[in-house]
Parts: C-alpha cells; sequence; structure tokens
C-alpha cells in the first residue's frame, strides 16, 4: 500500500522536477507532452504530474493507496494516524523518500521523514522567457522555468514574474537538489525487499 501525509498525492506546491538522467536514466514514457522537457542530461518535468502518472500505473497494477496517513508508535507498536488509518500490524517495510512537504495544517504522529542533515530549499516556477541566472533550473516542455536555491532571497526580483512558489526539505544538506536520487533510493530498497525474504514470511 503506498500512503502519504497529505490530502493528494503529487502535492501541489512541493516536490522538486529537476532530473538528472546522468544519476538514472527516465523512468516513465509520460503521455501529457506538458510534464516534462530534456536538454542534454538534465529534464525538468512537472513532478506532481509525473507522481500522480506513476500512481495510476501503480493502482493499475493491483497496489492500493491510502492519504492523509501519518505513522504513530503507541507501546512500541506502529499505527497510523489522520482520517486514513489503516492496520500496521502486518507490515514488513516502510519505504521513505529523500524529501518531505510542508503539510498545511500539523499533522498527529511522526513527520514523514527525520532529516539528518536538513536543508530547506525555495522553489518557483517563472514565466516563459523570464531572464533567469542560477545554478539549479530547467526550463519545461510548456516553456516555463523551474528554480530552486538554497536562499529565499535570490527569488524575490523574480516575484513579478513567478507562476508559483513551492518549498521543501532536503534530507542532505550539501548534495544537489536531483529527483533522479529520490527514485534511485527507491528502486534500490525494493530490490532490498524483494531479495530480503519479507515478502515470503508476510
Amino acid at each position: 500500500m503506498l500512503t502519504t501525509a497529505h490530502a493528494e498525492f503529487g502535492f501541489p506546491h512541493g516536490g522538486c522536477g529537476l532530473w538528472d538522467t546522468t544519476v538514472l536514466d527516465w523512468p516513465l514514457q509520460t503521455l501529457e507532452e506538458a510534464v516534462a522537457a530534456q536538454v542534454g542530461s538534465q529534464i525538468t518535468c512537472r513532478s506532481q504530474w509525473l507522481v500522480k502518472r506513476l500512481v495510476h500505473l501503480f493502482t493499475a497494477a493491483g497496489g492500493r493507496t491510502s492519504t492523509r496517513v501519518r505513522l504513530q508508535q503507541l507501546e512500541g507498536e506502529w499505527h497510523t494516524a489522520g482520517t486514513g488509518t489503516v492496520p500496521l500490524a502486518e507490515v514488513q517495510h516502510v519505504l521513505l523518500a529523500d524529501q518531505d512537504v510542508a503539510e498545511p495544517f500539523l499533522g498527529v504522529g511522526l513527520p514523514l521523514l527525520s532529516h539528518a542533515q536538513a536543508c530547506m530549499w525555495y522553489g518557483a516556477v517563472v514565466a516563459e522567457g523570464t531572464a533567469v541566472d542560477a545554478e539549479h533550473m530547467g526550463q519545461r516542455a510548456d516553456g516555463s522555468i523551474e528554480i530552486w536555491t538554497t536562499e529565499a532571497a535570490e527569488l524575490d526580483a523574480l516575484k513579478p514574474f513567478t507562476l508559483e512558489s513551492m518549498t521543501l526539505v532536503w534530507n542532505e544538506k550539501d548534495q544537489p537538489l536531483n529527483a533522479a536520487r529520490c527514485a534511485h533510493r527507491t528502486i534500490e530498497a525494493v530490490h532490498d525487499l524483494m531479495v530480503s525474504g519479507r515478502l515470503d514470511e508476510a
């Protein structure tokens, strides 16, 4: 079962859309032409749309989903908190991503992630043709430009041209913002689960 602490998969105000194919090949043949554009080894995707597409594929393959779920430990046992509670008595493995997006309201239970070297990133999507000079940026297929920085003030001059603002917490302070790293770690975790024998036990 795939769960999220948010009200939907592909939360609209967070999620990095910068993807480096030197870390991991592009994993999905997207159907919507506006989802992604590629320049060299970098792909800029509308990550929220990509998440929704992947969740559709997951459920079509027999997976289940539950939104508004947080983990909570009571008397040494894991439970879920929120309106989308699910039983955890038989859970054998929990996968965690590299990033977390702040919820609009505080939830009950543990945060989705516990960051070892938490680093806040500030993102913006600006209109096509906007003059931008940033280290972490890419142009989307619809012409808009996605930008990320650890200094919020660097986006101030772009506010008149900003279509969307985003924030996220990245797990490793000294690592570049790269959505491919999230997918790569997830693939490794799924592989480890498949060869661990835990599925047979379950």
